[in-house]
C-alpha cells in the first residue's frame, strides 16, 4: 500500500467517525451502498438513518413471530410494507428529504430516513 493510499484511507476514516458524531453516532451512507434497518424487538434498529440519494434501505424483519409492517408517514412518502414476520424488503429513494415511518401494530415504534 502505498502512502497516498493510505492518507486516503485515514482521511475516510476520520471523515466517517466525524460524520457519524454529528449525527448522535448515525454512519451516514455514501454512494447506492444504503442501510439496513432491522425490525426486532419491538423497535426499528437504528432509528434513524442518513443516505445518499438514490441509495436503498433494506427492512429485514428479524423479530421472530411477532408481525410488523412499515408505513410512510408525513408529507415525504414510500410505498408500505405490508405486515409480515420474516424476509426484508428494500426502497430506494431517490429525492431528498426526511421520509418518516411507523409500524401501525406496534403504537410508538417509529423511524426515520434522512435522504441528502
Amino acid at each position: 500500500m502505498t502512502n497516498t493510499t493510505s492518507r486516503r484511507r485515514t482521511v475516510a476514516l476520520v471523515a466517517t467517525t466525524l460524520g457519524a458524531a454529528a449525527l448522535g453516532g448515525q454512519v451516514a451512507a455514501s454512494g447506492a451502498a444504503g442501510r439496513t434497518v432491522t425490525l426486532k424487538n419491538i423497535a426499528f434498529s437504528p432509528k434513524s438513518v442518513s443516505i445518499a440519494k438514490r441509495s436503498t434501505v433494506t427492512f429485514a424483519f428479524r423479530d421472530g413471530t411477532t408481525a410488523h409492517n412499515v408505513v410512510s408517514v408525513g408529507s415525504r412518502r414510500f410505498k408500505t410494507i405490508s405486515v409480515r414476520t420474516t424476509g426484508s424488503q428494500r426502497r430506494t429513494f431517490a429525492r431528498a428529504g426526511t421520509y418518516r415511518y411507523q409500524c401501525t401494530l406496534h403504537p410508538g415504534m417509529t423511524g426515520r430516513i434522512v435522504v441528502h
